[in-house]
């Protein structure tokens, strides 16, 4: 469908943003509430009188502007405050307006059909859905307007609030929020803010922040999902409310005067909301007493809990309390999989953490940040979701405004995150990327790349130039220190929606592959866990102080003995002989000997994982993983599996089979990978 525009030029030498169609889909699902523009504001410049509603000979039709009061999809405002673009919706009489009276339609007089637009719309509140119109070839973007709805009179001044409503019980709802299921908000999807209120039966729920919410783009490009649920709360709304604040209503979607919103109920919420948080206690009947007598109980148990400076913590201490979280949560993981994601957090800048959608990859890396004493109120963890329309670091940065000379934090949150890590740098913060691959790594994500195999002192993020005027330079320097006390961890999925990871990407991170037990163990660990074990060890701050004095400062070269090197040496010869550009690097050997510096050392033997076994999952997750690409490249060096129960007959699986190999490790993992190649490339002729 051709659209109408403003014809304004090009914005300086900005390069023109191209959103993929699915983007432009979602944004169209959303709805937005709006007003008839008056002469004050200021106007597309279209139509031949410059009034909000004219005839436009360009169009051959009437085009009226609408100025929206309700939020509005965040693609939309990321273009507005990056080319200046305007605030109103262009609206096209027989496009814009549905069920348009016949005598409309084929009404010649082009003053009676003004008239009829300005008087359907002045004074009333407007619903419509927005679109997104780009033109490549002139390097502009549009706001127009599609089935646009006249609701009730709409008071002067006033703005509304758009609050998501679910279609469930409150039980029910509730139950996903403490789960952290998602939750789906239709005509609210991925396209939109983050909403602070959700509406479900008579309760609204608030006291939720932006960057709490988790985007789920695993089934739809509606749900999303709360991270750490017990903070939010619940005020109940009367009928005489709904009828007095409610602008506009649909299924799934409801608009609240904001000052209602802002203000009453937000003081409800702070005064007199329901914590999820009390009604999880209230459901678990576990009384204060209880947990006096669990942490009684735990003391005599861990004598290392008691009385114990926080320079004395064991990092044993920590792997144990992360299980318990976990499981306390329904989360079952091998404790080999746990150690691997806590020492390869320890050893490399960037760890990914890969399984099966569903497996809990994200709630694992919370609670890691948790048992640390980590959360986004304190400002030392950050959960951000990645949006498929990140294409440049500027989306989860934020830019300099040449026009204002004020530098624009994105809504993120993620630059006065890494500025609180700079200046407590005593405390570990903790970044968490939600489904990192949703969009290219590589260009989003660029500077950090780079930056992060730098040394401390020269690890500096620049926001912008340091000769640029910048207003706002007292809160936002031109540049950021990356310290060492910043943890990087990003989820990922592996579907026909996500981006492969480069080459470049996975030798700076190390890739974690969950392991996915079987129901059966999962059922019986549940069965035989100790629900006395649910406890807060009152350490979990004095954890991520002392978190720091866990990274070994051993000399990475110090972690090999000479024929180990030279095993490694062959195995790169191998790998380099087919492409020499993915062979084992000197960056991963010398990783791989912080990876086993940095494994924890458990006298009990409990949380433990045994050296040959961690050299196998490293070779596994730094190494094996960039060995991708077709038969006819791959075949000698990765093999082909004719029946499931034979071996690779490739050069590398004779490799980890050889002599020397076996007095390193027995590689299992790596063997158990590479069949899996040697089937892809047997099957489809390609290995992923």
């Amino acid at each position: 469908m051709d659209w109408v525009h403003e014809n304004h030029g090009k914005e300086g030498c900005i390069i023109m943003k191209l959103y993929p169609p699915n983007i432009l889909d979602q944004i169209k699902e959303n709805y937005v509430v709006g007003v008839l523009a008056s002469k004050d504001d200021y106007l597309p410049r279209m139509g031949d009188s410059g009034e909000p509603v004219s005839f436009s000979e360009q169009m051959n039709d009437v085009v009226f502007f609408v100025k929206p009061i309700s939020q509005e999809p965040k693609e939309i405002t990321q273009v507005e405050n990056r080319v200046g673009m305007n605030k109103m919706y262009i609206g096209v009489g027989s496009k814009s307006i549905s069920n348009l009276p016949l005598e409309f339609k084929y009404n010649t007089d082009i003053n009676k059909k003004i008239k009829y637009i300005k008087e359907k719309f002045e004074g009333k509140l407007l619903l419509f859905k927005p679109l997104l119109t780009q033109q490549e070839r002139t390097e502009r973007y549009y706001k127009n307007i599609d089935d646009i709805i006249v609701e009730e009179d709409c008071r002067e001044g006033v703005s509304f609030y758009a609050v998501p409503k679910v279609n469930l019980t409150p039980n029910e709802f509730e139950a996903k929020l403490l789960a952290e299921e998602p939750i789906n908000l239709e005509q609210y999807n991925h396209a939109m803010p983050a909403p602070l209120y959700v509406l479900c039966g008579d309760y609204i729920y608030g006291n939720i922040k932006e960057n709490q919410w988790r985007i789920d783009s695993s089934n739809n490009h509606n749900a999303r999902v709360i991270i750490s649920p017990s903070t939010v709360k619940r005020v109940e709304l009367m009928e005489a409310e709904k009828l007095k604040y409610i602008g506009s209503e649909r299924d799934f979607i409801v608009f609240f005067d904001d000052e209602f919103v802002s203000t009453t109920i937000a003081d409800r919420l702070d005064f007199e909301g329901v914590h999820l948080r009390g009604l999880e206690e209230e459901t678990n009947a576990t009384s204060q007493v209880e947990l006096e007598n669990v942490q009684s109980a735990m003391n005599e148990k861990s004598p290392e809990y008691t009385n114990t400076s926080p320079k004395q913590l064991h990092e044993i201490a920590f792997i144990r309390d992360l299980e318990t979280k976990a499981k306390a949560r329904n989360l079952i993981y091998s404790r080999e999989d746990l150690i691997n994601f806590h020492t390869s957090i320890k050893s490399s800048a960037l760890t990914m953490l890969s399984g099966q959608s569903g497996i809990g990859k994200t709630k694992l890396a919370t609670i890691y940040g948790e048992t640390l004493g980590l959360s986004q109120k304190s400002d030392t963890m950050l959960i951000m979701p990645i949006s498929p329309a990140y294409t440049e670091p500027g989306d989860i940065l934020g830019y300099l405004n040449p026009a204002t000379g004020l530098y624009m934090p994105a809504e993120t949150g993620l630059v006065e995150f890494l500025i609180h890590a700079q200046d407590y740098d005593k405390q570990v913060h903790m970044l968490i990327m939600d489904e990192m691959n949703l969009s290219q790594i590589e260009h989003y994500f660029a500077p950090f790349i780079s930056l992060l195999e730098l040394e401390e002192e020269d690890r500096f993020l620049n926001l912008y130039s340091k000769d640029s005027v910048c207003h706002n330079d007292q809160k936002y320097k031109n540049s950021i220190q990356l310290k060492n006390n910043l943890v990087i961890v990003g989820t990922m999925n592996t579907d026909e929606t996500t981006k492969d990871l480069s080459d470049r990407l996975l030798d700076r991170s190390n890739v974690v592959v969950l392991e996915k037990r079987s129901f059966k163990d999962i059922k019986k660990e549940l069965e035989v866990f100790d629900g006395s074990e649910v406890y807060n060890s009152g350490l979990e701050d004095a954890y991520g102080e002392v978190y720091m004095t866990w990274k070994s400062q051993k000399e990475n070269w110090k972690a090999f003995e000479e024929f180990e090197l030279e095993f490694y040496d062959e195995l790169d010869n191998a790998i380099s002989r087919v492409d020499r550009l993915k062979g084992f690097s000197i960056r991963n050997i010398i990783r791989m000997g912080a990876y086993l510096n940095n494994l924890p050392v458990d006298s009990e033997q409990v949380f433990h994982i045994e050296r040959g076994k961690a050299i196998d999952l490293f070779i596994k997750q730094r190494v094996i993983t960039k060995i991708r690409g077709p038969i006819e490249i791959y075949e000698n060096l990765i093999g082909t599996m004719e029946f499931d129960n034979t071996e690779p007959n490739g050069e590398l699986y004779s490799l980890f089979n050889s002599e020397t190999a076996q007095k390193i490790s027995t590689f299992d993992k790596t063997k158990i990978e590479l069949k899996q190649k040697a089937r892809e490339l047997s099957v489809n002729g390609y290995a992923t």
